[in-house]
């Protein structure tokens, strides 16, 4: 069985995009594999926080710019938060991780008790290959063709004034035209990142497929849906 589901090739990275259920059946007649498991979970990590680090980087240039025409050397954004948000960026992707496990460990232990809870932190990580052409882009774009608004500062302004002007900077660089569009495809590529969830549980868990569409409606609920509804409120 198992050279049968090596020469179908079903256990190439590339069928789990396509043939999410085939996949994970495939893995399971394999050993567990963590190492290569995690590939998918540190790229992303990595091109997240590169696209993260462009986007504060040249926000707080442009505005180091502005500061310089209104003459205000004492009051300078520095690149030590170009840092704190790269690292912020890696954190945020690894408790996304976490959560996204425990919550399929919890559904499988309310209404399968499967005793395979290893696989399925590992077909959790193996999901994020569902997430790397949309962090490739993203980094891709905002490397090569986004621009942060100008900021125009009138002169005078407080120290106070200055630190909200900005906050209030930062916020309308992040609602630019081409961060909004990313955001919003980032919504859609979470739900595909969610179904594979649902595959991994109907696969490993013994979910049906009414089961597995539950279950992934509530976790996209409250991965994808609250999380963006909440943002754009924000």
């Amino acid at each position: 069985m198992t050279g049968r589901v090596a020469a179908s090739g079903f256990g190439a990275p590339w069928r789990l995009l396509t043939s999410p259920v085939r996949f994970f059946r495939a893995r399971l007649e394999r050993p567990p594999g963590y190492l290569a498991a995690l590939a998918p979970l540190a790229a992303y990590a990595v091109l997240a926080s590169a696209a993260v680090l462009v986007v504060a980087r040249e926000t707080r240039l442009t505005a180091q710019r502005a500061l310089a025409r209104v003459e205000s050397p004492g009051f300078e954004p520095l690149w030590v938060g170009d840092v704190i948000g790269t690292v912020a960026s890696v954190t945020t992707v690894g408790f996304t991780f976490v959560l996204s496990a425990l919550a399929l460990l919890a559904l499988d232990a309310l209404f399968a008790q499967s005793g395979r809870a290893r696989r399925l932190v590992e077909f959790t990580a193996l999901s994020y290959w569902s997430q790397l052409p949309l962090a490739a882009a993203w980094f891709g774009i905002v490397a090569w063709w986004w621009e942060p608004p100008p900021l125009r500062l009138p002169p005078g302004l407080t120290a106070v004034e200055l630190a909200g002007a900005l906050g209030d900077y930062r916020e309308e660089s992040a609602r630019t035209t081409i961060l909004s569009t990313l955001q919003l495809a980032g919504a859609y590529s979470w739900c595909w990142f969610v179904a594979l969830q649902a595959a991994a549980l109907r696969v490993v868990s013994g979910f049906s497929v009414p089961g597995a569409w539950a279950a992934g409606i509530l976790l996209a609920t409250l991965f994808v849906v609250i999380p963006y509804v909440a943002q754009r409120m924000g």
